[in-house]
């Protein structure tokens, strides 16, 4: 049996004495060519050309005018098994603390038993995107040290040492990566000394402040032990599913606060071997002021991991309602979206499935209702597979819409993206037709998430495809609604100040959001909080409720700002 936590081989047989190329940076020609003197694979399938937005379109493909230039690497020309079918993400930080979000993207490479023996060209690099400010993005993977190594999933960003600088951690499928940010623009591997080089088969992380001591812990999931000599009984000739490979366990690390974790997965009430990760979002379930988990599980029960405020945990997923879909299924579940999705002030949870996704609807009484089909969810999304879905509100109105980057988990043509525009009553609408030529292109989408890359107010979308180039939407809306984004810094609390819960109060009405690491299935979006705010002219109140339990309020804002507070020392 292979395991993925051992250790790494590069493949080195070829076809005839020529190594192939893997697919990775953009190729100009799509046809087999030669590049310094070794030959390259015919790409699995042709790269997305740059979509033309039409002059009313909701959002634009500005990837190649912003300089991303990232293609994520298959190495393979098919969907072979069920890791290939998975797809790598990335994280969008402020690494260099300049006001504008960078993007950080992971890459695959050669994997034996997982890869195709016929490409052996070395691993391309993980990409670190400085962002200019000026609408553009320069690659400054090397000068950074970011290049990585091993088969990468997904990273998450967080400043674990509290300087003011957030670190990234990269999941691998093998050993992990934490890399410290030095605050000069480079980082450093601290992975060993550390001690949080999970050798899973990684596939999420996040960081949360388990135990409300004012330092970032680390959640790490995993998916499954795979063997490639599995094969499918049930249908011969396609490729295993989750159940024909034993879950693995995740993991909690505690930060001590002298730069070393301890793993306290056990004595938190976390170890959960049967379980298959997909992904794991950190929030306040309960808005009790300490973060809990919710973990999406592959063909396995999800689980809601509540939060003691000590840092213990334990899984009330199935007395609440959210450890299944509507019809008693536990469909393949990839990604949770979590926000308050129909005004009531709870936070609500949105889950992407292969399957019969979920809408799940938090009641006062603390449990949680399916209304996927009474939202119009269930209708639009159930010819797609979903994979990484965000909430936002796109045309700041006030109501808290969503996206799902959708995608084929056998072949590699892509399907079509959705644009669900939210009516405030968590009731929705394709809006495809507002969106723009994107919504009508298919993609073989996996990871996605949002951002404001040129702190217009306007969100953003960030989307990874399988086997093909990364897709930066910038959103061009022409609606004249207000919007007001919080960016905090925590002192008593952990730096991110995430964990801390935010009250706004503007025309009328009233909104709530929590400041989080907001990962997704594959990707963390942008940490800063982000309220649509529809015609209100002035914010007339903002409260925080700190980490650490302290409260302040303002009034009287201005609103259409990016206003970055602080916690008080005192």
């Amino acid at each position: 049996m292979l395991l993925l936590h051992s250790a790494f081989s590069l493949l080195h047989s070829g076809v005839g004495n020529r190594p192939i190329r893997c697919r990775a940076g953009l190729i100009a020609v799509l046809t087999a060519t030669v590049l310094s003197g070794w030959a390259a694979a015919p790409p699995p399938s042709p790269l997305i050309p740059p979509i033309a937005a039409g002059p009313n379109d909701g959002f634009a493909d500005v990837s190649a005018r912003a300089g991303l230039d990232f293609v994520h690497q298959f190495c393979h020309d098919r969907i072979a098994n069920i890791l290939l079918s998975n797809g790598a993400g990335g994280a969008v930080l402020d690494y260099d603390r300049d006001g504008w979000v960078d993007i950080f993207l992971v890459n695959w490479g050669p994997l034996a038993g997982v890869t195709s023996s016929k490409y052996t060209q070395p691993r391309e690099p993980n990409r670190l995107y400085r962002n200019r400010g000026d609408g553009t993005f320069e690659d400054v993977t090397q000068r950074a040290g970011l290049a990585g190594s091993g088969f990468a999933s997904a990273a998450a960003a967080g400043d674990f040492d509290n300087d003011g600088y957030p670190d990234l951690y990269v999941v691998n499928f093998g050993a992990n990566l934490l890399y410290r940010n030095r605050g000069d623009g480079t980082f450093e591997e601290v992975t060993a000394r550390a001690g949080v080089g999970d050798t899973g088969t990684g596939i999420s992380a996040v960081w949360l402040d388990a135990d409300r001591d004012g330092r970032l812990d680390l959640f790490v999931a995993n998916y499954l032990t795979f063997d490639p000599s599995t094969v499918s009984e049930q249908n011969p000739g396609a490729y295993p599913g989750p159940l024909a490979y034993p879950g693995e366990a995740n993991v909690l690390y505690r930060n001590r606060g002298d730069g070393t974790f301890e793993d306290v997965t056990k004595a938190a009430g976390l170890y959960a071997p049967g379980h298959r990760a997909m992904s794991v979002s950190a929030f306040d379930a309960d808005w009790d002021g300490d973060t809990d988990l919710y973990v999406s599980n592959d063909d396995t029960p999800n689980a809601l991991w509540l939060n003691d405020g000590q840092g213990r945990f334990r899984d009330v997923a199935l007395a609440s309602g959210v450890a299944f879909n509507s019809i008693g299924e536990a469909p393949g579940s990839m990604n949770a979206a979590v926000g308050d999705l129909n005004g009531n002030g709870l936070m609500d949870i949105f889950v992407t499935r292969l399957g019969y996704g979920s809408l799940y609807l938090r009641h006062p009484k603390g449990f949680y209702e399916d209304r996927m089909y009474a939202s119009g969810l269930g209708r639009i999304t159930q010819p797609y597979v979903g994979w990484g879905g965000v909430q936002l509100d796109f045309d700041n109105d006030g109501d808290r819409d969503l996206f799902v980057t959708n995608g084929d988990a056998f072949t590699l043509p892509g399907t079509l993206s959705l644009l669900l525009e939210n009516d405030g009553q968590a009731r929705f609408t394709d809006a495809a037709a507002r969106g723009g030529a994107f919504f009508r292109h298919p993609v073989n989408g996996r990871g996605s998430a949002t951002l404001d890359f040129d702190n217009d107010g306007r969100v953003d979308l960030l989307i990874t495809p399988l086997a093909n180039r990364v897709i930066l939407l910038r959103n061009q809306d022409r609606s004249a609604n207000r919007w007001l984004t919080v960016e905090l810094e925590g002192t008593r609390s952990n730096r991110d100040a995430y964990g801390a819960l935010l009250t706004v109060t503007a025309g009328g009405r009233v909104w709530k959001a929590e400041a989080t690491c907001s990962t997704g299935f594959l990707f963390q979006s942008d940490k800063r909080v982000h309220f649509g705010l529809g015609p209100a002219s002035r914010v007339e109140r903002l409260e925080v409720r700190w980490p650490s339990g302290r409260v302040q309020t303002w009034t009287d804002l201005d609103v259409n700002r990016i206003l970055q507070l602080r916690e008080p020392t005192d």
